[in-house]
Parts: C-alpha cells; structure tokens; sequence
C-alpha cells in the first residue's frame, strides 16, 4: 500500500513539474526581447504622407497623427525666400513682371571705308584680277541701308570707284528715305561674278571687272561705276532675249509694281540728277535695271 502512494505522490508530482515548465517557457516566448511577432513585411503599408525634415513614418510601438504637409499660398509666398520648395504637383509659379522693352531705334548706316583686308582677299581672283589696270585703293566698299520686299531695313554691301563714293550714297539714302524696295545688295563675288547668276538672283551689285559680252570693251562695272538695282523688275531685253528669265512677267512696264523703276520715281531721279545714265532709255538694247556714270 505504502509503496502504491509514493508512486501517485511521484506521477502527481513530475506531472505538475512539466506543466509548470510549459507555462514557464510559453511565458518566455512572448517576453523576450526579438521575440514578438510584428507580422510579415508584406503586410506592412507605409503611410501615405510624403516625409518631411520633422516627420518620421510610424513605428509599431507608438501611432502618431503626421503634420499637414505646407503647400505655400501666394499669401505665403514672397520671393527669393530660402525655405520655397514647391512640390512638383503645385500649380502655383509666380510671374515676375515683365519690364517694358523699349523700342529699339534702327540707324540707317551709309558708310564708305578703304577696302577691308578680308574683303580684298575675298575680291582677288574672282572679281579683281592681276589684268586689273588700278589698285585696290582705287575703289572703296560702302555700306548702305535699304528696305528689303517685305518691309524690312537690312544692310547691303557695294563696290564703286572710290572717287564717286559719296556720291553713291547719297542716291542709296534718298532711295530708302523714299521707301523704294531692293531685294538684296550683295558683292557679285558670292556670286562667282557671273552676272547671269546675280540677275536671276535678284542681286543688285556695282563692281566686276569684266568685258562687255562679246567684245573687248571693259564694262562700265570694270571701273566701278556702274550699278544694277532689281534685275528680276527691270530685266534686260535684246530682240526676244529676256535677262533673267523670270524678268519676262515685267516686260510691260505700263503695269507698274514693288520694285520696278520707272522714269521720275526715286530711283531714276536719284541717279539721273547726279548726271548718271539709265539702261531703260537705251534704244538697243533695253537695260532697265542698269545705271552708269559717265562724266
């Protein structure tokens, strides 16, 4: 009998042993630091708010309300401020005021100068030659304004002799005073000094050293005193010749339009009050866009 009780009294005992352990250890488990149980990272959402230099996300010890994020106002706002970081979904940009321009004043150039180095260089071989019987300081380059086809004042470029420089322009000033329209005056050498390719170019130019077509005569343009203006409006006619070509729509010169010279316009009574000749009253053959000096 004896022995039967202490061997409940030892089953009672272990049995109360182990299940004290059990409590002991499942305490442990949920007690110990590292070993709760904060959930898969999966489930984790960050909080929408975007952070800011004050504001932290959350953590899972303590909730918090975050700040408003600041969006500045136009009240707020004052620029130049150091602490103005717009968000890239602010619509607000400030318009700083415009400051009135003031109009530019165009001054009409006329200038006459000994040709520039880069020009006499530009010049050799192709509009003066070694068989050129004078000097460069023979000629001079002017600059001169004139009013362009649409209305514009732009700079053009010629060569003339140069005793007869200031001559020139002054007729280059009265025709643009007088608003008369020239499509462009450039050297004939960007031209490879043809004159064909001047004229269907609409180029008015002065200086070429160069023969009269078919003869031995130096042309009046050899010795830089000669000018064509707007060859297209005021072609050059021989028989049923038409010089350029696109000079034909102006044959009629009756049907007066932009750009063509006509007797007492101010082209024609600039040049031929300071004793020039004009082509348009050759009687063979009609050169409507030349003028030549030849006193």
């Amino acid at each position: 009998m004896d022995t039967k009780k202490a061997t409940i009294i030892t089953i009672i005992v272990i049995t109360i042993a182990i299940l004290a352990m059990t409590v002991v250890i499942a305490w442990l488990g949920t007690n110990l630091p590292g070993t709760q149980d904060t959930g898969l990272i999966e489930d984790y959402i960050p909080h929408p708010y975007p952070p800011t230099e004050t504001y932290n996300y959350p953590s899972t010890q303590e909730e918090t309300e975050p700040p408003e994020p600041y969006y500045p106002t136009t009240e707020s706002y004052e620029p130049g401020g150091d602490e103005y970081y717009p968000y890239e979904t602010y619509d607000y940009y400030p318009q700083e005021e415009e400051e009135e321009e003031e109009a530019e004043i165009f001054t009409p150039i006329f200038t006459s100068e000994p040709l520039p180095e880069h020009i006499i260089q530009q010049i050799t071989g192709v509009t003066f030659h070694e068989t050129t019987p004078f000097g460069h300081d023979y000629l001079t380059y002017l600059t001169v304004t004139h009013v362009n086809f649409e209305g514009e004042s732009v700079l053009g470029h010629l060569i003339v002799a140069a005793n007869i420089g200031y001559e020139v322009l002054d007729i280059f000033r009265e025709i643009y005073e007088g608003g008369f329209p020239i499509h462009s005056i450039r050297l004939i050498d960007y031209f490879d000094a043809s004159d064909y390719l001047s004229m269907a170019a609409n180029n008015s130019h002065a200086f070429n050293f160069r023969y009269i077509a078919g003869t031995n005569t130096i042309s009046r343009h050899g010795f830089g005193v000669a000018i064509d203006i707007n060859p297209i409006q005021n072609p050059y006619i021989r028989s049923d010749t038409v010089w350029p070509a696109a000079g034909v729509d102006y044959i009629d010169r009756t049907n007066v339009r932009p750009g063509m010279i006509i007797p007492g316009d101010v082209v024609y009574t600039a040049f031929l009050s300071r004793g020039w000749t004009w082509g348009g009253y050759w009687t063979w053959p009609r050169d409507y866009h030349h003028f030549e000096r030849r006193r």
